[in-house]
């Protein structure tokens, strides 16, 4: 019998020194394979349990580049309520 373990590609945000980014995955990176994030920024994957991961600050440069592809407001236009 097999567990099958799903993972949408859209949800992985890598992490590199304490900061995720995002980056346009089709698939799982094999470990050593190099990403390149939105922002430019280009790294080797590697595989961590999220325990070990801290807590990661988000990559503004990334951020903007997604909105921007996905219509969605940038964090300094926004109104407050």
């Amino acid at each position: 019998m097999t567990a099958v373990i799903y993972i949408d590609p859209a949800a992985i945000h890598p992490v590199i020194n304490g900061v995720w980014h995002r980056a346009r995955l089709r698939g799982i990176p094999a470990p050593g394979q190099g990403i390149t994030m939105l922002c430019g920024a280009s790294a080797a994957a590697s595989f961590e349990p999220s325990t070990q991961r801290g807590v990661p600050t988000m990559c503004p440069r990334c951020d903007s580049v997604y909105r921007r592809e996905h219509n969605i407001p940038q964090q300094h236009t926004r109104q407050s309520r």
